[in-house]
């Protein structure tokens, strides 16, 4: 399969990675861009206060170039043509906000859309097919994106790229239980997929440092991700600061964090946990260093050296959360670890770490809220 023409691509959800893989995508290939809004206000904000221009500001160069674009379609629930269908969409809303910004869409995303969720986080899987997709032969083609790149928002839709790193993409199977893949799955996307070969062409790839791997693959990378986050996103939430400002009192809690975190997804994630032993040395399946990755030590040294010293420019996109005032995704990601626990009936003290920093995310929130509500308020 060739790619079309000009390949159209919906984004629902415009914020820092939305921006971060558009603007990319842009500059890097013959795409066309489409930004999908919440209403009609949000559309005519976008068109009359931003120009319709979305940009990324690499601020980790020295010069810190500033890349923009021009969206000049964009839709929302009210004006979104009756006769289209989305072909392909990336999803970078909140986690939490996932349910209501696709609902308006669905009746023009079917068996042959490609969809890839690029969010922290885990656990919106469960609710695409337990809420949403609930017909098993009219499911999309769904796939994961999982992005270390560090951005954070300038004003209106310019953001700042704070750190570059990498993303990883892969199909994700729609069945839990069913998350060993062969190299041949990822062969085939390669060739067939439009999807697929959008975010792989040389220039979109190189741009982001793009890896198209298998779902085992990208699960041992969601994993490091979900810790780094479960780690710098609700800390620097709580204690309000900028990344680097951490780096030289963060070990300890972050070591607390990921230890308990990783007793509960050893069990939630068994066959990631066993397939070194099992699957390394079978052809067709990729050989993964599951124990290296997921050691403690290692754990906490990287999420250090990535969250605290290549991102340490970076303002958490919990702690701008929690600045502007906004619900934070703190229960897909440290509370993600606690329901985990709950489900797997591990007991009340299986993840109490993880749920005291839920608490204190929380605490932190309504602190702002009361002050923001009783005088100035800085963020607006």
């Amino acid at each position: 399969m060739t790619m079309s023409a000009k390949p159209t691509i919906h984004v629902l959800g415009m914020g820092s990675m939305g921006t971060l893989l558009s603007v990319n995508m842009i500059r890097s290939s013959n795409v066309n861009i489409i930004p999908l809004f919440r209403n009609l206000a949000k559309v005519n904000k976008f068109k009359e206060e931003a120009h319709s221009t979305i940009g990324m500001r690499k601020v980790y160069l020295e010069d810190k170039p500033l890349s923009t674009a021009i969206l000049n379609t964009v839709y929302c629930p009210e004006t979104f043509p009756k006769d289209n269908i989305i072909k392909n969409l990336i999803i970078t809303t909140k986690t939490y906000q996932t349910k209501d910004a696709l609902t308006p869409y669905l009746s023009y995303i079917n068996k042959d859309t490609n969809l890839i969720m690029v969010q922290n986080g885990l656990g919106v899987l469960d609710v695409l097919r337990d809420d949403i997709f609930t017909t098993p032969n009219e499911r999309p083609n769904l796939f994961q994106g999982v992005i270390a790149h560090g951005a954070f928002q300038d004003h209106d839709f310019i953001f700042n790229h704070a750190g570059f790193a990498d993303m990883k993409i892969a199909r994700l199977p729609w069945d839990e239980q069913n998350i060993l893949q062969t190299k041949t799955v990822v062969t085939k996307d390669a060739s067939e997929n439009e999807l697929v070969q959008i975010f792989m062409d040389d220039a979109v790839k190189e741009s982001l440092d793009i890896h198209h791997m298998t779902y085992q693959e990208l699960l041992l990378g969601q994993l490091f991700k979900f810790l780094i986050n479960s780690c710098i996103n609700s800390v620097t939430a709580i204690v309000d600061a900028d990344n680097g400002e951490i780096v030289e009192n963060c070990k300890p809690v972050f070591r607390s964090i990921v230890t308990e975190a990783l007793e509960i997804l050893r069990i939630a994630y068994k066959p990631l946990f066993e397939y070194e032993t099992k699957f390394n040395n079978s052809p067709n399946y990729p050989v993964l260093s599951v124990d290296k990755t997921l050691d403690i030590e290692y754990l906490v040294t990287e999420i250090n050296r990535i969250g605290c010293i290549l991102n340490k420019h970076n303002s958490s996109s919990m702690r701008q959360d929690t600045r502007y005032l906004r619900d934070t995704e703190i229960d897909y990601i440290n509370g993600y670890t606690v329901q985990l626990a709950e489900k797997l009936h591990l007991g009340t003290g299986s993840a109490k770490v993880n749920k005291t920093i839920c608490e204190l995310v929380n605490l932190r929130l309504g602190l702002n809220r009361k002050r923001a509500a009783e005088g100035e308020w800085k963020y607006k």
